[in-house]
């Protein structure tokens, strides 16, 4: 039986939102990369950022201090999530190449379906597991490639940041559409929060302002409202499994602008997650559009 023309739509819907949020935040490795500052000046300044642009956002579209006591388990878990996912991700960053960063980082998707099978009981489709499944090896091969060199401690962060990711995702999808930015200012401002007492706020360059505002203003709320509205119409591996695309513009833009190219384990694994992301949303879109 087809898919009718609202599910096709919905489907449509959450790609286009996935793929623009995807395209947006590849572009935060490089604005990382170009900054001269230690991590928890960079997470208080990206928190702070982040969490006064989508505050203001919020109370523009109405939010109010009693809907974020509403946001009630989900809402909290997510808040959690957000905030730690910025940690883990700015020390990845830091202790490994972009490439390998976002390479692991696609292991979201296996946490993602994990998560939601085993807390909220959701069918996952066998090809979703499958995918997932591949991506892991993927993964392994991009460890095999750093276990013996300083670069295992920010491997091991980015695993850490796929986590965070999938739980984050998983939680907002049980939380009410008009809580998002209540959700990412939260989220935002605790990360800054829990960096201030090891940052200086102050120890920046006019340089490093226009970069942190460009991160904090533009990239990373735009894409984050992008990726959280996609999972509205998407579940939450499949949503994980588009944001994978960054895997590869990320790191090309790195390349373009600073010359860090991947290790040949990262290709490796890079190669076979890249076909597994192909093949997978060949199945998704067969599987919403079709009998």
């Amino acid at each position: 039986m087809s898919a009718g023309p609202r599910e096709t739509r919905d489907h449509g819907r959450g790609v286009g939102l996935a793929l623009g949020g995807t395209i947006l935040v590849s572009f935060e490795t490089l604005l990382l990369r170009l900054l001269h500052l230690d991590i928890w000046t960079v997470i208080w300044w990206r928190g702070a950022l982040l969490g006064a642009t989508c505050a203001v956002a919020a109370v523009a579209t109405g939010a109010s201090l009693r809907q974020l006591r509403q946001l009630g388990i989900a809402g909290s878990i997510a808040i959690a999530a957000f905030a730690a996912s910025v940690f883990s991700f700015i020390s990845a960053i830091n202790g490994t190449t972009v490439a390998n960063t976002l390479v692991i980082a696609s292991a979201a998707p296996l946490f993602a379906a994990l998560l939601s099978w085993t807390f909220l009981k959701e069918r996952v489709q066998p090809a979703t597991w499958i995918a997932v499944t591949l991506l892991f090896l993927g993964i392994a091969i991009i460890f095999s490639g750093s276990v013996r060199t300083s670069l295992i401690a920010g491997d091991l962060f980015a695993l850490l940041y796929a986590g965070c990711l999938a739980a984050y995702y998983v939680a907002l999808r049980h939380c009410a559409p008009g809580h998002l930015l209540l959700v990412v200012a939260a989220g935002g401002l605790l990360s800054g929060l829990l960096a201030w007492p090891l940052a200086a706020p102050a120890a920046v360059t006019p340089g490093d302002i226009w970069l942190l505002f460009a991160l904090g203003v533009i990239v990373v709320p735009a894409s984050t409202m992008l990726l959280s509205f996609g999972t509205k119409h998407l579940p939450a591996p499949d949503v994980t499994l588009i944001m994978m695309l960054e895997m590869l513009l990320g790191p090309l833009w790195v390349w373009l602008a600073l010359g860090e190219g991947p290790a040949l384990a990262t290709v490796a694994g890079g190669v076979l997650i890249l076909l597994t992301v192909v093949g997978h949303s060949y199945l998704v879109s067969g599987r919403a559009g079709g009998a």
